[in-house]
């Protein structure tokens, strides 16, 4: 899973399930059930899940009528879906609300809501060791090949890792975080598509966040070539910061600063 996106951006954080079921058409009869957008990817054990900015988010599931409109109020019941299998998580079946006592026997557990008798949706989270040590790496040089008529040329992967490294003697990779990346130099700080350069994720779309899965977070950099000049006073080089927080607070190692040398 190395091209996660969440949000306007996102990651696959969650897998997500819709349901529907053959029930009355009535203003106020649940025809469909889904989730709102989850809070996070991933649920830190011995912690509350909590959305990006380190608030405790419960799960939020929206009932739908036939016609697509919201009934607001519907009772939902939350749930974990592979309590079955192990007691990972405990989930308040009115508020929503997300504990994680152990990690899961796969690494992740279903969560799930329900409406009525027959509607259920899923969704799937992260259950991790809380983050604590982040480093990374930068791509080789970025080489302009004479004779190139390329007007675009993409980087290699600008790489984050996010660890675990404070129980026992190997690191753990915290899988379902996120990693949001920010283009200092040349600046570019609303990702814009026109500039020098940007962030992406390949010839077609830009993106600046990643989710770490089975392995790193990463994004590479769209340069237009014909912009990128010595004499254009366009410095040599691109640089780009990497941002991880848990909590609200940055990391061990973030922000992390990644350099690489464009050659002429």
């Amino acid at each position: 899973m190395r091209r996660r996106i969440i949000g306007s951006t996102v990651a696959i954080v969650a897998t997500i399930a819709t349901a529907c079921a053959d029930v009355g058409s009535g203003p106020d009869v649940p025809a469909a059930l889904e989730f709102a957008r989850l809070p996070y990817p991933a649920v830190v054990v011995g912690d509350s899940l909590r959305n990006e900015a380190g608030v405790i988010a419960p799960l939020r599931a929206i009932v739908r009528n036939s016609a697509g409109e919201e009934i607001v109020g519907a009772p939902v019941t939350y749930l974990y879906a592979d309590y079955n299998r192990d007691s990972s998580l405990v989930i308040d079946s009115t508020s929503g609300t997300v504990f994680a006592r152990k990690i899961t026997t796969v690494s992740t557990g279903r969560v799930a809501a329900r409406a009525g008798s027959s509607l259920q949706i899923l969704g799937t989270l992260f259950v991790t060791l809380p983050p604590d040590t982040v480093t990374g790496s930068a791509p080789g040089d970025l080489k302009f090949e004479a004779g190139d008529s390329a007007q675009k040329v993409l980087t290699g992967d600008f790489s984050v890792l996010v660890r675990h490294n404070k129980t026992g003697t190997t690191p753990t990779a915290v899988k379902g975080w996120i990693v949001r990346y920010t283009l200092l130099h040349p600046a570019n700080p609303t990702n814009d598509t026109s500039a020098v350069a940007y962030l992406a994720v390949d010839e077609r779309n830009a993106s600046v966040v990643d989710t770490t899965g089975d392995s790193d977070a990463t994004r590479k950099v769209m340069v237009r070539k014909n912009r990128f000049l010595p004499d254009s006073g366009t410095a040599d080089s691109l640089v780009v910061q990497a941002t991880v927080q848990y909590r609200g607070k940055a990391v061990p190692g973030s922000p992390l600063r990644l350099v690489t040398r464009v050659v002429h």
